[in-house]
């Protein structure tokens, strides 16, 4: 059953160049429990959805058309008080940075209690209570709450952020570069602390990252996106058995892999101005594959296979461009 249907979604940036086009006809669907990855490079408009799904968008940001509908109602039409009434109860988001989203100066249990005070008018005793159940649901000593952000370690801020986010058992869950400023080891816990708690809690999660490798561990689907475009969507089976544009080949890759004999391809260029993008595949300019067309013909989702469509003219060739494709030489420069 699908619990957020994000429906032809446009957004843009009033910048001192023009209007940047950060988001164009953003089609998603978000079942209950489902766990999606988002990825593509900085810039691509990853968090810019997440932050439109939210109703946090910054005061240049307008929704210029489509609808972000939540169990039902369309938060763009509805307003925001529905979107107040759907943060955090209906809707949480795990921020990107642990440092920067909690306060310095106020006790980290003291933030999450405010979390649910703002939706619900609960005695201070179950505040509390349920402060220390969510404490301990992450992972930390519950009596820590009267702790400050800066006596936790990154990793045990960001247990703080998930804890916060789960305060009112939301439906949905979206994390924006959740472990980005963590190293691996802490990166690999806090992975395992939200997987089990989606096992636990049955929360739908949308996941952003710029790491393929990630959302292959952590995730159901796959949304690609590329120049404020989804580019290539489908199950991670389906992505990783048969990546179907030349951004997604360009991605995989970049993933190191036991027994590669070169290093990891990076794809040359670089992503494209959004005030004035290219005429046709706005990857067409660092794309190997790109024809004469690609450059003038703006395409539409392709079919793949059952679940699984990519936006390229040259679909139907990539089983044949595929090897071609994981060959380093393929990306030294873009073909005509």
């Amino acid at each position: 059953m699908t619990i957020l249907h994000i429906d032809g979604l446009d957004l843009r940036y009033a910048t001192d160049a023009g209007p940047a086009a950060a988001l164009t006809d953003i089609r998603l669907r978000v079942a209950g429990g489902e766990a999606i990855g988002i990825v593509g490079e900085s810039g691509c408009g990853k968090s810019t959805l997440l932050k439109a799904i939210m109703g946090v968008m910054p005061r240049n940001a307008t929704i210029t058309g489509g609808a972000i509908r939540f169990d039902g109602t369309d938060l763009v039409t509805a307003g925001a008080e529905a979107w107040r009434r759907a943060r955090w109860k209906g809707i949480a988001m795990i921020a990107q940075s642990a440092l920067n989203a909690l306060n310095p100066v106020k006790r980290v249990g003291a933030q999450i209690a405010e979390a649910i005070t703002a939706h619900e008018t609960w005695p201070r005793a179950e505040v509390e209570a349920r402060v220390a159940e969510l404490l301990a649901l992450v992972g930390v000593d519950p009596g820590r709450a009267r702790d400050y952000p800066h006596q936790f370690s990154g990793g045990m801020r960001q247990r703080v952020l998930i804890a916060m986010a789960l305060a009112l058992r939301p439906p949905v869950l979206l994390a924006d570069e959740p472990t980005t400023a963590l190293d691996v080891i802490v990166q690999d816990q806090i992975f395992r602390r939200i997987r089990t708690l989606r096992g636990e809690l049955g929360f739908a999660m949308l996941l952003v990252t710029h790491d393929l490798a990630l959302v292959v561990e952590n995730c159901d689907r796959v949304v690609v996106m590329y120049g404020g475009l989804v580019v290539e969507e489908g199950t991670v089976a389906d992505i990783m058995a048969a990546p179907s544009h030349p951004y997604t080949l360009g991605l995989y890759n970049a993933l190191a892999r036991p027994g590669q004999r070169h290093q990891p391809i990076s794809i040359p260029g670089r992503p494209p101005d959004l005030v004035d993008p290219p005429a046709g595949c706005r990857f067409a300019p660092r794309c190997p594959f790109a024809l004469p067309r690609c450059h003038t013909e703006a395409p539409a989702m392709q079919v793949v296979s059952d679940g699984h469509a990519a936006r390229c003219l040259r679909v139907a060739e990539m089983d044949t461009l595929r090897p071609t494709a994981a060959l380093p030489e393929t990306w030294e420069g873009p073909q005509p």
